[in-house]
């Protein structure tokens, strides 16, 4: 049998959950697991003095009492051991007696099914990623709970990033939580080719579940040297013991203390005491100093950002760490990060005491990464590149702007010592800049340009490529004429040369990158390899990263997170490799796949979707022309039961008298759908893994490894790749949006253009700018209010004209003499139906969702779209032609917002539309989709649909509407649709006018943000 992968246990511990749930918070159920999970590890473990009560089978015996008794007896002899007693009472505190008899008996059990000794493993350390895993989850599970006590991994990962643990170091956490910073202080360790057996790690925590999640933690990464007290470490510090090279922690916020039970405070917290209702912060910052004093350590800790600023005690004790020099960096993360907290945090960094750097001393370095995250449904996470880019930063004290300042005393004294990171480095974008000269008469200032010469020059382009010079202004450029200028898709062919370069240099890394892999890791029958898997890390980061820097197209900071996050990923891969080697590894995945599928009797068998096991990476390396057979076969499906659905009911064919020819297409789709799905199931039972793994030799087992690894980092460049690629496009059409279209040529277009802007014909803006000529700039700014006003009032006569079009279809008069048809909106749909419902993402891999907020009266707004990662069978697609009509619920007695009524054109190849929009497709031969939107955005219909209770699906089809011949109404809607398209102008020049009066009304009262130039 195949060992078992971290992917199968990962999921075994969450079928282990499963049997749990309902019986107690989730908060526990850690708490259990961890604690089967280390008695289970005990007795696999070959040569361990396991004692007689902690015997597995022994957990059955009923003569000692139930499940719970008998597991409360094991785990307390297990803490009898020699070299054991700090863990005596580690489960003491787990309440199995809450969980009935035949639940406990039942996860028993399962943990009985699998063997956990060190050659049933994948790797080496495997359990210790598991059960980082399983906390990692109950965590999310425990929200705010979760939160108390856990630390996301990568805020933990940046922490020991900028501390960098070394062998031989003391660590020590004094709200230890679940153990992650010691753990990972560890790791670096490891992961840096350092020995972790010199290590000494210790921690406190008063919460029992704390301590021993923490102590369990321990265990399973295979930590030798660690103390953990269950006790306070204000009021109870453990004995230092000389001291700690380095202290991390994430203490606990705001929280309570009285200074009565804290001992030697003066000695402990020498630079002052806050107060002791809720403002315990600065007081644990003060003892982990205390703890790192004997050895001159450093400190790393998480804090609210209120210490930075608040004032009274905490300000003196801010001014008196500065003036001690003890203040190295403070660092301001973004929002969202913790569980259950919202609360705004901030690294802060303590340096050991004078052992500054000389160049460093009396300085702050301030980073502000409040944008440093990747948005997330519940939380928001830190990805490797913020990473790196935070660490790398701090680490070479280099200044970016917007992101990154080093701070002397003396200015910091002369704002009270207020440490708020945006008084030092404004991290949100300042108010954007507004030039008069180019917003008035045409152009781009060529230094807003400039910021962007990065961006451009990373794929060969000179301003010269996007815009033209002008003659004796070399302050501006001007925009090519109407057709000239680049878009989106011209950007994008641009951008592909470039990335092709980028892709050349990646195979070029990636063939040295295989090669060290296959150099380092052993072939089957070989022992495993002696190296420390730290210096393949550095073998493939260099092998990797330097071809592609050379390309100069991606940001070193981008590129070296991309690195390190597919490292991570692919981490216990690689260990499996460095154990077992390749044979293993893919007789594993294999295992997983057929395991995920049901197939096996094993005791790891999951219950997941055939998609899950189908989405393994091993999966496309053995047998891609499968996958794109069942996807194929699948789009079919999906087609043929959308199709289906829109037919309606099957009880409406008797009701509406449908023709012979509607009930034979009926059953011409069943006949269809039951094909496809025949041969969707053909397909599946034909998959067959086995039979092409045992097609491969050592070279191709070798060749799927690596291929699965190299398209796994593909994977991540691309999408890189694809958001450098939007970033330039947006660049330019921002550009375009703010200065294409300037006042002369807006004026130029209105009548009586002549006369309003011959004063600016003939006098420069840049003549305008002195303090004496203030009323010309008055004058101007009348100018371009009447303006505004004559754009407002076309708009007007223009909307007057489009309800005009349609108006002899509904005068009562007028349509008899078009012979128009009163019928019932429902008979002249096809179907009308509501769209998904379910949760949605911002990932951009996913299908998009048109939502209520992206229809317009002026069509589409599709720049904030969110997208669904999961993609049911019956899944609405939007088709050309479809009537998108929306009416957005409010809270409270608040009436609905107004109507919405757009037509879907195939803005997108394929979307689909949320639960609060209402799709209606016309029957095209007697009612067009132009036709339709226009009669339902006509203030007569619109006030009478708005006067239905909402939702008011079968009143709106119960309305009638009038129908002129399809001639007529194509006549009317070319019309509408001109009209359409000059109201859309008209409002590009409104929001232009309206932008330049702003400017110019700050012009004069004195604006910041706006240039005369």
């Amino acid at each position: 049998m195949a060992r078992l992968t971290l992917a199968q246990l990962e999921r075994h511990l969450w079928a282990a959950a499963d049997i749990l749930r309902g019986t107690v918070d989730a908060a526990e159920y850690g708490d259990f697991l961890a604690a089967l999970l280390y008695l289970k590890r005990a007795n696999d473990e070959p040569g361990g003095q396991l004692p007689e009560r902690a015997r597995w089978e022994r957990l059955s015996d009923s003569e000692f009492g139930g499940p719970g008794e008998q597991l409360h007896r094991a785990l307390a002899a297990l803490g009898h051991r020699p070299g054991y007693e700090q863990l005596r009472d580690l489960y003491l505190h787990v309440r199995f007696s809450a969980v009935e008899d035949r639940r406990l008996g039942d996860l028993i059990d399962h943990f009985g099914r699998i063997r956990l000794r060190n050659e049933d493993l994948a790797y080496s350390g495997m359990l210790g990623d598991a059960y980082e895993h399983l906390l990692q989850q109950f965590a999310y599970a425990a929200g705010r709970k979760g939160g108390e006590f856990y630390t996301p991994r990568a805020v933990v990962r940046l922490m020991t990033e900028l501390a960098q643990p070394r062998p031989g170091m003391r660590v020590y956490d004094p709200c230890v939580g679940t153990g992650g910073m010691l753990v990972a202080a560890a790791k670096y360790v490891e992961d840096h080719g350092g020995d972790t057996r010199d290590l000494m790690l210790a921690g406190q925590d008063t919460n029992p579940s704390a301590w021993s999640s923490a102590a369990a933690n321990m265990l399973m990464h295979g930590v030798e040297r660690f103390r953990l007290d269950p006790t306070d470490s204000l009021t109870l510090p453990i004995d230092a013991d000389g001291g700690f090279d380095l202290v991390l922690s994430n203490p606990p916020f705001a929280v309570d203390y009285r200074r009565d039970e804290v001992p030697r405070v003066e000695e402990r917290m020498p630079y002052g005491w806050t107060s002791e209702r809720g403002k315990a912060d600065l007081m644990f910052l003060q003892h982990m100093l205390d703890m790192a004093r004997g050895r001159n350590g450093s400190v790393v800790s998480v804090l609210p950002r209120g210490v930075l600023f608040r004032g009274g005690q905490e300000q003196l004790i801010r001014s008196r760490l500065l003036d001690a020099d003890l203040i190295e960096a403070v660092i301001g993360l973004g929002p969202n990060l913790f569980h259950g907290t919202g609360i705004p945090t901030c690294l802060i960094v303590l340096p050991a005491a004078g052992q500054r750097d000389p160049e460093r001393q009396g300085t702050v370095l301030f980073i502000n990464a409040e944008r440093e995250y990747r948005k997330g449904q519940a939380q928001n996470v830190l990805l490797p590149e913020h990473v790196q880019k935070i660490a790398s930063t701090f680490h070479s004290r280099q200044e970016i702007p917007g992101f990154s300042r080093i701070v002397p005393r003396e200015v910091l004294e002369e704002n009270a010592d207020n440490l708020a990171i945006h008084r030092y480095v404004l991290g949100e974008p300042q108010a954007e800049q507004q030039d008069l000269q180019a917003h008035l008469k045409g152009g781009i200032p060529v230094d807003e340009i400039t910021p962007k010469l990065p961006l451009l020059a990373a794929y060969g382009l000179e301003p010269g490529d996007l815009f033209l010079a002008r003659a004796g202004s070399p302050g501006y450029m001007d925009f090519r004429p109407q057709g000239k200028r680049p878009d989106a898709a011209s950007l994008t062919t641009v951008a592909r040369v470039r990335e092709q370069e980028l892709w050349a240099a990646y195979e070029e890394g990636w063939q040295v990158a295989a090669r060290r892999i296959t150099a380092h890791l052993p072939h089957d029958d070989e022992p495993r390899a002696t190296r420390p898997l730290a210096s393949l890390r550095e073998e493939l980061t260099e092998a990797l990263r330097e071809p592609m820097l050379a390309v100069a197209l991606l940001d070193p900071h981008g590129l070296g997170g991309t690195v390190a996050g597919w490292w991570q990923d692919s981490e216990s891969t690689l260990r499996s490799l460095a154990a077992n080697g390749f044979t293993a590894v893919v007789d594993g995945w294999c295992d997983d796949v057929e395991a995920l599928l049901g197939r096996t009797d094993h005791p790891r068998r999951g219950s997941q979707p055939n998609s899950a096991a189908y989405r393994h990476p091993v999966v496309a390396a053995l047998l891609p022309d499968f996958l794109e057979k069942l996807a194929e076969e699948r789009a079919a499906q999906d087609d043929l039961d959308v199709q289906y659905k829109e037919l309606g009911p099957e009880d409406t064919d008797s009701d509406s008298g449908a023709t012979a020819g509607a009930k034979a297409m009926r059953r011409d789709f069943k006949k269809a759908r039951q094909e496809v799905g025949k041969r969707i199931r053909n397909l599946e039972a034909a998959f067959s893994l086995t039979r092409a793994r045992s097609e491969l030799d050592a070279d191709g087992l070798r060749a799927v490894v690596l291929a699965v690894l190299r398209r796994d980092l593909a994977g991540r460049l691309e999408e890189q790749l694809a958001s450098n690629c939007a970033e330039l496009v947006r660049t330019y059409e921002n550009w375009e949006v703010k200065y294409g279209l300037s006042f002369q040529e807006i004026e130029d277009r209105l009548p009586g253009a002549a006369e309003t802007s011959r004063t600016l014909r003939q006098t420069p803006w840049s003549e305008r700018g002195s303090q004496g000529e203030r009323h010309e700039q008055a004058a101007l700014l009348f100018n371009v209010i009447d303006a505004e006003k004559l754009i407002k009032a076309e708009d007007s006569k223009l909307e007057i004209k489009q309800h005009f079009a349609l108006l002899p279809a509904l005068d009562s008069t007028a349509k008899h003499d078009l012979g128009s048809d009163r019928l019932s909106l429902g008979e002249v749909l096809r179907h009308s139906t509501h769209g998904m419902d379910g949760l949605l993402s911002t990932d951009s891999c996913g299908i998009p969702v048109v939502a209520p907020r992206n229809l317009t009266d002026s069509g589409f707004d599709l720049t904030d779209l969110r997208y669904a990662t999961e993609r049911g069978r019956t899944t609405p697609r939007l088709r050309p032609g479809d009537v998108l009509m929306s009416r957005s619920r409010t809270m409270g007695a608040q009436p609905p917002s107004p109507l919405m009524v757009t037509v879907w054109r195939g803005e997108l190849a394929d979307a689909t539309f949320s639960h609060t929009i209402t799709r209606l497709v016309p029957d095209t031969e007697r009612l067009l989709p132009d036709y339709l939107e226009a009669w339902l955005r006509h203030p007569q219909v619109r006030r009478q649909i708005e006067s239905l209770p909402w939702p008011a699906e079968q009143e709106l089809l119960n309305m009638d509407i009038d129908l002129p011949s399809l001639k007529e109404q194509v006549r009317m809607a070319h019309k509408i649709g001109k009209l359409a398209e000059e109201r859309a102008d008209r409002r590009i020049q409104l929001a232009k006018v309206s932008l330049i009066r702003s400017a110019l009304t700050l012009a004069l009262v004195g604006g910041d943000n706006v240039s005369d130039a």
